[in-house]
């Protein structure tokens, strides 16, 4: 349940009422899945955001699920394609994409947030995944294998692309003093000095090329 206050309703000012576009409603639900669940969104939330009546949002978006749509076409509509050669390997169209999402995501962090509405993917986000699904095709994997490849991947990805953005943070908030360290091993203690010179590229670097790795002997290994 969420523990979010009752929006109250607007107030209301004397004079010419606020335009209201498409474009600033998606805009306000965007500001709000900053730090909210699309779950946890409403139209009265909404509303309160833009400082409007909430019928006023009707004349845009009949219900919050149709909004929530729109807000992930206008997330993933920003997502920048890769250009890999046409006739790069697999891997390398693989690890492109891959960069490409990361770099998406750094842009607009709401999109691990809008990929599911209700349960299910968004249309937006499964449009994006067009030089996965070649990669896929490019490996001979049957359908159903395929399915399985493309649910470790994604599910790879997006994992380490959101838990990368809380523990870069986290590792330059290590413990650098010697009184802080003296309760570690002392190759822990070692460790704990370098880990703040870690750069979320490089783990994101280091992952991706792992994914492609795995995947290549993976698909090795069925060959035999």
């Amino acid at each position: 349940m969420s523990s979010h206050k009752p929006v109250p309703p607007p107030r209301r000012s004397r004079g010419r009422p606020p335009k209201i576009t498409r474009e600033g409603v998606i805009e306000a639900t965007m500001s709000l899945l900053e730090d909210r669940a699309p779950e946890e969104i409403s139209m009265a939330e909404v509303a309160g955001q833009l400082s409007i009546p909430v019928m006023s949002l009707y004349n845009h978006f009949p219900n919050t699920s149709v909004l929530l749509q729109a807000v992930a076409d206008h997330s993933f509509s920003q997502f920048r394609t890769p250009r890999t050669a046409v006739d790069a390997p697999w891997q390398t169209v693989l690890r492109d994409w891959l960069r490409a999402l990361a770099r998406h995501c750094d842009r607009h962090p709401v999109a691990l947030r809008i990929m599911s509405i209700e349960g299910r993917a968004t249309p937006a986000w499964r449009r994006i995944l067009s030089p996965l699904l070649e990669v896929l095709r490019d490996t001979g994997a049957n359908e159903q294998h395929a399915a399985l490849l493309l649910a470790w991947i994604t599910s790879q990805a997006l994992g380490l692309i959101y838990i990368e953005e809380f523990a870069d943070p986290a590792r330059r908030l290590a413990p650098l003093t010697t009184a802080a360290l003296a309760e570690d091993a002392p190759y822990l203690a070692t460790l704990n000095q370098r880990l703040p010179e870690v750069q979320r590229q490089q783990v994101l670097e280091l992952g991706f090329q792992a994914m492609v790795d795995g995947l290549e002997a993976h698909l090795q290994r069925l060959a035999k």
